[in-house]
């Protein structure tokens, strides 16, 4: 068949149906769908005022591909539309169709779409957009009509939400082209507009040369992580990972796309089991039971990469955790990371891994000891606020409310231990700091209140305190001797997360 271009027009409501039916398919080389539902409502209102949007590009073809997961599948035709560009417009309005996972409703006298709120189901001016779009239901809903002329307004707004469904949306269908063509046009358009990230990138890569991959193995597994609480681990980084194993012979950064599929495969089966070994050293040494404070999934890759190569009775486990204190300490991934992360990986086929990626700190900073300038940072300081967990990790890290350890899972909060009510309202913001921050269980936080620290700390016992690296003289338990407390919290965290070096990696020259 010749390579063609076809232009036409596609109606908004006969979109939708041909993606509800499997006429028009999402391929496996796409990304998740990924807007927000906030903006369902702004498509709603341009498609309602008729302005512009941006064309569909569909790929028509009898090859063999696989789908996205969780869409619906192709019917069986000899010929299928591969949605190459627009899926998230298309998978927004099916689900404003349906009224399931994305709610609008609209306002005729306010002329307005909006998510669904609590204040908009009280109030009947604000009507589900599925209702309009659906015939039954939007006939029941002309039933209120009185026949005025408020009224006759109002159907007229309504029959014009309902005329969206016959938008005509500008496509150009893709005939005669090969699978490799249809996923270049996908890089293409997405690194010139720059759309994508640089993992929605190459899981099309990978796709184009290992079909069913992406669908049948990563989408899964990140999936399985997602709901293990390590949705910071993405896509990239089991890449590199991944490419780490199938590549022993050093050679660091070889695209997974340029491999065979039996060497993907072997390799891949080798990642998410090391993965899931470096996620069981995460919790059970840290008690690091999800990623709230492990905030970045680069941090894992070196030590996914040591699983692999090395057996459980050979890999220094205390190390491993002692190295992930300090990349965190030194804020390791936060600029330059694919950099950091390849000089990191290299240092991983070391026969020293540990070593060699210390060496690789120190390159950046001449002594690893800490000081109680590493504790200095704002709230927002993610490498820090893990770097202090872990200092009151190594002192047993006990709840204020009811005295029992503390593991980061759910239903741990970090709380201002002075009040941040406390503080004038021009100097609140001071209060956002590392050193003003405890790890605390939900319950005890909510009891806690405005209380000031002056009085309930004294209501907490001393070893309560210690544990989490809380000064214990009294004197300074107040807002305004706050630079004080905080002075005097960052040198015992500094202390803390020495020692906790000294247990770690012992016998490591870390300039303790």
């Amino acid at each position: 068949m010749p390579q063609q271009l076809k232009n036409e027009s596609l109606k908004i409501g006969d979109l939708i149906e041909s993606y509800r039916s499997g006429k028009i398919v999402i391929p496996e080389f796409q990304r998740d769908y990924v807007w927000k539902p906030s903006k369902a409502a702004l498509l709603l209102d341009s498609l309602y005022q008729g302005f512009p949007i941006s064309s569909l590009l569909l790929w028509q073809s009898d090859e063999v591909v696989k789908q996205r997961p969780n869409v619906p599948s192709p019917t069986r035709t000899s010929q299928v539309n591969w949605l190459i560009d627009g899926q998230q417009r298309v998978r927004t309005l099916e689900k404003i169709f349906t009224g399931d996972e994305i709610e609008v409703v609209f306002n005729p006298d306010l002329n307005k779409f909006q998510l669904v709120n609590a204040a908009t189901e009280k109030d009947r001016s604000w009507i589900r957009v599925a209702d309009i779009w659906d015939q039954t239901r939007y006939r029941q809903l002309l039933r209120n009509s009185d026949g005025s002329s408020a009224s006759e307004r109002w159907e007229k707004k309504l029959e014009d939400v309902r005329n969206i469904l016959n938008y005509e949306v500008p496509a150009v269908c893709m005939t005669g082209h090969s699978f490799d063509q249809a996923v270049d046009v996908f890089e293409r358009i997405n690194t010139q507009g720059s759309k994508l990230k640089n993992e929605d990138i190459q899981s099309a890569k990978v796709a184009a040369r290992h079909t069913g991959f992406i669908a049948g193995e990563v989408v899964p597994f990140l999936k399985t992580l997602r709901d293990a609480g390590f949705s910071r681990i993405n896509v990239m980084h089991l890449f590199r990972a991944c490419a780490f194993v199938a590549t022993p012979d050093g050679r660091n950064k070889t695209p997974l796309h340029e491999l065979e599929s039996k060497e993907i495969t072997a390799a891949w089966k080798k990642t998410k089991a090391s993965t899931e070994q470096a996620i069981g050293l995460i919790r059970g040494e840290l008690g690091l039971l999800n990623m709230n404070i492990l905030w970045s999934g680069s941090l894992l890759v070196p030590l996914i990469a040591i699983c692999a190569r090395q057996n459980p009775r050979d890999r220094d486990v205390k190390g491993m955790m002692g190295w992930l204190a300090l990349a965190a300490l030194c804020h390791r991934y936060s600029k330059a990371s694919e950099t950091a992360l390849d000089q990191d990986l290299r240092a991983c086929k070391e026969a020293d891994p540990i070593g060699a990626l210390l060496k690789n700190l120190k390159e950046t900073r001449t002594s690893l000891k800490a000081t109680s300038s590493d504790f200095s940072g704002a709230l927002a300081d993610r490498s820090g606020l893990l770097a202090l967990y872990v200092a009151c990790k190594h002192r047993g890290l006990l709840d204020f409310f009811s005295g029992a350890k503390i593991l980061s899972h759910g239903n741990v909060d970090k709380h201002h231990i002075l009040p941040r009510g406390q503080f004038a309202e021009q100097v609140r913001h001071r209060s956002d700091v590392l050193a003003n921050i405890a790890f605390i269980s939900g319950e005890a936080n909510k009891s806690l209140g405005l209380t000031g620290p002056e009085i309930y700390l004294k209501t907490i016992a001393p070893k309560i305190l210690r544990s989490q690296c809380i000064p214990i003289d009294e004197s300074i338990w107040k807002v305004d001797a706050a630079q004080e407390f905080w002075d005097s919290r960052k040198d015992l965290l500094s202390v803390a997360f020495n020692e906790f070096l000294k247990t770690s990696l012992p016998n490591r020259r870390l300039g303790l």
